[in-house]
């Protein structure tokens, strides 16, 4: 797991100017790992997961965050947990977290991580459909 202090400057940026004032960062991850994407950083939030990545424009050499996925946790309808070939030679897994219509996927995860992080979902979406 990774630590939000330790996460890019950038980055952390833009989750804090995310966040709203009574919602806290539950678990921080790296996932994307893999020869042919960028690296994602997974937040999850008592309200939402975020999944961000940091991109180079061009030949500008100049970096940009962008927020590929902002899912909120009571939206979602379940999650799957899968594994390709090549994750179970690295020891990655794939999340897919289903919501109305859509499904969000979060690639190349450490499998410790991913199962973890569906946990964590699994008990905040709980703690908001008591509330």
């Amino acid at each position: 797991m990774a630590i939000f202090e330790y996460l890019p400057e950038q980055i952390q940026n833009v989750v804090k100017e995310n966040l709203q004032p009574d919602e806290q960062i539950r678990m921080c991850f790296l996932a994307g790992i893999s020869l042919f994407s960028s690296r994602d950083y997974v937040i999850i939030t008592s309200r939402r997961v975020l999944v961000i990545d940091e991109r180079t424009i061009g030949c500008l050499g100049r970096s940009y965050v962008n927020i590929k996925e902002n899912v909120p946790i009571d939206q979602i309808t379940s999650i799957e947990i899968s594994r390709t070939f090549m994750n179970r030679l690295l020891g990655q897994s794939n999340m897919g977290l289903q919501v109305e219509r859509y499904k969000y996927l979060i690639k190349s995860g450490n499998s410790r991580e991913i199962k973890t992080a569906a946990r964590l979902i699994g008990d905040l979406a709980q703690l908001t459909v008591r509330e």
